[in-house]
This record gives structure tokens, C-alpha cells and sequence, in this order.
């Protein structure tokens, strides 16, 4: 799997892709009028909708509080956080500049692979959008094969990982050749996992 991956690396390599975009600056936020009740109510949300995949005994409210806090997230992540439910991580890390979400990722699923991991490296990948409709199709595939429990969760997580590192890249500016190339190292991508998943017993 790595060995396509790299592949399409080397495809994207040689193109005249655009550079990469220089990040965007952080829009100025209204400002909250109890930016602490305002991050304890995000924590809670947190908290309360990622219980199914955290062990019982463990929270994370604390840290996520004060993430908020140090950070200074934008009110509508803050809002999201608050409302949001189980599935929902990806969803309102979105609204967290790119800076901020690698840090709340790493606070809530930086420990050992567990269930945690999974559910960041999910969201993850649910917030890729590569532009290649091959390539968007091998990313919902892997989110998919990260509920396989008949595949070891650490290989899980670490697909999962690689995947989001690996797809992060820009891919604006593709000439026709490379786009087709990449389309076609995407397709055997997913054909290897699609087997790899069968071997195992899992479904997709």
C-alpha cells in the first residue's frame, strides 16, 4: 500500500502543479463575550459525544478547555463543539484553522492507537478533498476499512495517518497527464485495499 502511495507521489512530483497556497489569514473573530463559559461549553460537547470511543475511565474536558482557551478558537468552532454529536469530529475540526485542529487532533488521539486514534485519524480523512474523483474514492475506502476490527488497530490508525499526511498535499493545477496518472494509482490503490480487506474478512 505505501509502495502506490509513493507512487502517486511521484506522479504528482513531475507536474506543473501550483505551488503550495500560503496559508489564509485568520479572519478577525467577534468577540465572545465569556470566551471561558464559551470554551467549557465546547469541552462539554466534546466530552459528552466522544464517550463511545474513549475508554470509560478517561476525559477530556480538561485539556480541550484549556486548548480552547490557549488557542483562541474561533467562535464557530466553539459553537459547533457545543452542539455537536457522536460522528461530529471532523465536522467542527473544519472550523479550526489548519494550526489549531493539528493541536486539538493531537490532544484528543496523540496517545497509544485506541479507539481515539481512530476516530481522529477518521476525521481526518473525512475533511480531504483531493480533487481526483479516484483518489476521493480510495480516501472514503480507507476511512471505511478503519472500523475493520479483524485488522489490527494499529495498522488501522497508521493507514489512516498516512493517508491524511499523504493527501494533504496540493494538487491544484494538475496538467491532464499527471490528473490521469494519479487517477490511475488511486484505482490500483483501492484494488490492493479492497483485497487486502477480503483477506481478512472484512467488508467495505
Amino acid at each position: 500500500m505505501r509502495a502506490l502511495l509513493l507512487a502517486a507521489l511521484i506522479a504528482c512530483s513531475g507536474s506543473n502543479a501550483a505551488p503550495p497556497a500560503k496559508p489564509e489569514p485568520i479572519a478577525a473573530q467577534a468577540p465572545i463575550a465569556n470566551v471561558a463559559q464559551s470554551c467549557r461549553n465546547a469541552a462539554l460537547g466534546l466530552e459528552n459525544a466522544t464517550r463511545g470511543v474513549r475508554s470509560p475511565e478517561s476525559t477530556v474536558f480538561d485539556p480541550m478547555r484549556e486548548k480552547c482557551e490557549a488557542d483562541g478558537w474561533p467562535s464557530a468552532a466553539i459553537e459547533c463543539f457545543a452542539k455537536m454529536t457522536e460522528g461530529d469530529l471532523g465536522r467542527c475540526a473544519k472550523e479550526l484553522p489548519e494550526h489549531m485542529r493539528n493541536g486539538m487532533f493531537a490532544v484528543f488521539g496523540g496517545g497509544p492507537p485506541d479507539r481515539a486514534a481512530i476516530a481522529v485519524a477518521r476525521a481526518r480523512l473525512s475533511i480531504l478533498a483531493v480533487g481526483v474523483a479516484e483518489c476521493d474514492q480510495f480516501v472514503t475506502a480507507v476511512s471505511a476499512v478503519l472500523g475493520c476490527e479483524a485488522m489490527p488497530i494499529e495498522t488501522r490508525v497508521q493507514l489512516g495517518n498516512e493517508t491524511a499526511d499523504f493527501w494533504a498535499l496540493p494538487t491544484n493545477g494538475l496538467s491532464a497527464d499527471v490528473h490521469q496518472r494519479m487517477a490511475n494509482v488511486c484505482g490500483e490503490s483501492l484494488a490492493a485495499l479492497q483485497a487486502e480487506v477480503k483477506t481478512v474478512g472484512c467488508t467495505m
